[in-house]
């Protein structure tokens, strides 16, 4: 069995210390950073999704937390959407709007 030597320096003055590590280890290590990053990449992508103003079908109804049936009959009952050549967004800001006018009370 190889082993691999770890060097970490809290410092740039500090003298390395060494970890050795069998290959299981390293492979142990390699694969939870690779699951942190994709995590991280995963979560920075949604979070840039959140604040994208005109949306997908599919992301509108995540948006809304409401199924694709769901959406289709609140498009009939006149949920607003952009349709120009074929292509369909719906405008967050303006499907806020048409939902608050459409809550009982107000």
């Amino acid at each position: 069995m190889r082993k691999e030597v770890c060097h970490i320096s809290a410092q740039a003055t500090e003298a390395p210390i060494d970890f050795p590590m069998d290959d299981q280890n390293v492979v142990a290590i390699r694969n939870a950073l690779s699951t942190l990053f994709l995590d991280e990449v995963h979560r920075a992508r949604e979070e840039q999704a959140q604040h994208d103003r005109y949306l997908l079908k599919m992301e509108l109804c995540a948006y809304l937390k409401i199924s694709n049936n769901t959406l289709d009959k609140w498009i009939e009952l006149g949920l607003p959407r952009i349709n120009i050549c074929g292509v369909v967004r719906y405008d967050r800001d303006a499907v806020d709007n048409w939902l608050r006018k459409h809550v009982e009370g107000w």
